[in-house]
Formats: C-alpha cells, structure tokens, sequence
C-alpha cells in the first residue's frame, strides 16, 4: 500500500494540508491583479501553497499559470531565453501556436525555434544575444502582450527568486523587471524562494527595486491542530491505528514544521502495521535523524568553534546570549563573538530571530544537534 504521506516533492491534493487562508489571500490577489511575494523558512511549503492554489483555480478559463524556476539559472541571458520558453509554452499545448507567438511578439529579436524528437517537450526559442540586450523589454512585455491579445490573464509564478542576486549587475537586473513588470495590466506575478533572508531583502529593503512591489506574505507553520486532524485521517484511510496523543507527538518532535511532519508521519506509516506504539515512533524518529545526518554533519564541519558554542546557547534555550553568565557558561569570549556568529548563521539559513529570539529554522537539525553536539 503506498503511504497518505509526501515530503521531498511539491504537495497537492489530498496530502496538501490546511492552508485555507493564505489560499483565500492568494486567490484574493491572482483576482485582483496584485502581485505577491512569498517569504518564510524552507520547505514550509511556498511552492505546494502556490500549486495547489493554481489547482483551485483551474476551472477558470480565464487565467493561465506559468510556473518559472530560477534554480539553474545564472544569468541575465538565461533568465531571458527561459522566461520567453516557459511563458508561451504556457498558453498552449500546441507547438503550432508557440511558433506564431515567438514570431509575432518576439519579431525584433528574430528568434530561431526549434523541435526535438518530442516536439511538446523539446522545444526551444533560441535568441539573438545581440540584439536581446538591445531589446531586452520584448522579453518582459512577452506575457502581456499575450495576455492582451488572448484575453486572458496570466499568473507568472517564479520560484527561486533570490537567485537573482547571484547575476552580474544584480541591483540594474532587478531594476529593469520592475520598470517593465509595474506597468502590467493583465499579469499578476508571484515570487518565492528557499532563502528567507535573501528574499526579505529583495522585498522589504527600501533601496531594492522591488520593494513595495505587492503583497508580502510572511507564511507560518500550520498549526497543531490542523496536522494532528490531517495525520489521523491518513492512519484511519489506509486502515491503520494512531492515537491522537502520537499524532500531536510527531507534530511537536518537528515543531509543526510541514516538510518533517510529512516525513516522520511517513516513516512512522511505513513501520506500523496495525496500530502506532511507542516504540514505533521512537524508532521513527531514529530513523528521520538517520536520514539527515550526514547533511547535518557536513553543516556542521563547515562551523567555527564559536558558531558551534553560540548554537548550543540557542540549544540550551538561553534568551540573554550577550549576557556575561553566557558568554562565560558557553565560552564566547566577547559580545563580538556573539554578533558576528549570529549573522554569520542567520546568512547560512541555520538561525533566525523570531519574536525577538534566536531560534533553529531547521527543528530536526536541532534535535540532532541536542543529541550529539549540545
């Protein structure tokens, strides 16, 4: 029997968990034409949220999602052959139709197509590097002029955003989508990504070119309640036994984190065959830290001695890290110490200040590193 439980992969459907007011706000602002902005920690679930928002919206024939991932991309020409490739093939499933729209919205970079052995998958508009960067807001007014001509509108969906600042010139990159983008009447874009810190800066840093672009939407963990219902009802589907004790036990051991929730519901799925005990879970969670410890290791090894003395503070749940009790109790030497190990590890995405206190953002690298390091 194949587990209720996903992790690892963008979460849909029946595995898609709650949610149900930020789908309300994103469908509020796709609606709307407002652009949004997604922010918050990894694998909280940014890109299942705005799939399974596009689901919902799926019988409106009207809009059409086009779904761009920077991940690979490293520069400005790139973005621009990728953005172009991805916004077409989302209007149609036609390769007839791709091939009348490069020509006809596309006409002062000439571009060149072309067809692989499977014309749906493998094909390519090919342009002129030259003459892209002289025309490069061809590109850009690509989904708007579509959108326009089509009578539709469009809802460009760009994950991995913060990437971005990895571009030559990252600042004038930047500068340019937003003169372009602001202008747009019937596209609406939303942009997220994996590095919350990056992202914060892109979006809320007044020198940025995107700032006050749209609505920034900080997403939480989902909470207690909510999973607990969710991993009963996946027990109960597949004829399996969890009380709800255990199941508000594996949402407490990841914090409600969404991605670990998933995972060590389905690790504690897979080694039941009846009914959950004790020792299922346990060994549930031996596993899950199994799974990650060699990443956790790695991360570990790339640490100062002071970073790994200030995480065990935060381990420890110190509040008062400039404290004299602390810098002497964990050997820190200087409140110096304690400023430069913190951005240094908010910048490595392990540590984030939330409500005024420096917590783990990853909750099993904490449990591991409460294991074996604090």
């Amino acid at each position: 029997m194949k587990s209720p439980f996903q992790f690892g992969k963008v979460v849909v459907g029946d595995a898609f968990t709650n949610r149900k007011d930020e789908i309300k706000r994103l469908k509020s602002n796709i609606e709307n034409n407002v652009h949004t902005m997604l922010i918050s920690p990894r694998r909280w679930g940014k890109s299942s949220l705005v799939k399974q928002t596009a689901a919902k919206l799926a019988g409106n024939k009207k809009l059409r999602f086009c779904f761009i991932d920077l991940f690979k991309i490293r520069n400005e020409e790139d973005f621009y052959a990728n953005y172009a490739n991805t916004v077409i093939k989302s209007i149609s499933s036609k390769h007839e139709e791709w091939i009348a729209l490069a020509k006809s919205f596309l006409s002062r970079i000439t571009p060149r197509i072309s067809f692989g052995a499977d014309p749906l998958n493998d094909f390519e508009i090919n342009l002129d590097m030259k003459r892209l960067t002289e025309n490069y807001e061809e590109i850009l007014d690509l989904p708007e002029k579509i959108a326009a001509k089509k009578n539709i509108n469009i809802i460009v969906c760009i994950d991995e955003f913060q990437n971005l600042g990895n571009f030559n010139e990252p600042t004038l990159f930047q500068k340019r989508l937003r003169a372009v983008w602001q202008h747009h009447q019937k596209v609406s874009y939303i942009l997220y990504g994996s590095k919350r810190h990056m992202l914060m800066h892109l979006f809320e840093n007044k020198s940025m070119p995107f700032f006050k672009f749209g609505d920034v939407v900080y997403l939480d963990k989902i909470a207690k309640n909510h999973l607990t219902t969710y991993i009963m009802g996946a027990f109960f589907k597949t004829g399996k036994e969890i009380e709800k004790e255990q199941a508000e036990k594996i949402a407490d051991t990841v914090k409600c984190h969404p991605y670990y929730t998933q995972q060590l519901a389905h690790l504690t799925w897979i080694n039941t065959d009846e009914s959950v005990t004790g020792e299922i879970l346990e060994q549930a969670v031996n596993e899950l830290l199994n799974q990650n410890a060699l990443l956790y290791q790695r991360e570990v090894e790339t640490l100062t001695n002071i970073q790994i003395k200030f995480l065990k503070a935060v381990a420890a749940g110190e509040e008062q890290l400039s404290s004299t009790q602390v810098i002497r109790k964990y050997e820190l030497h200087t409140s110096a110490n304690i400023s430069r190990a913190k951005k240094a590890l908010e910048k490595k995405e392990i540590v984030d200040t939330l409500n005024g206190k420096v917590k783990f953002i990853d909750p099993v690298f904490e449990l591991w590193f409460n294991r074996y390091y604090a």
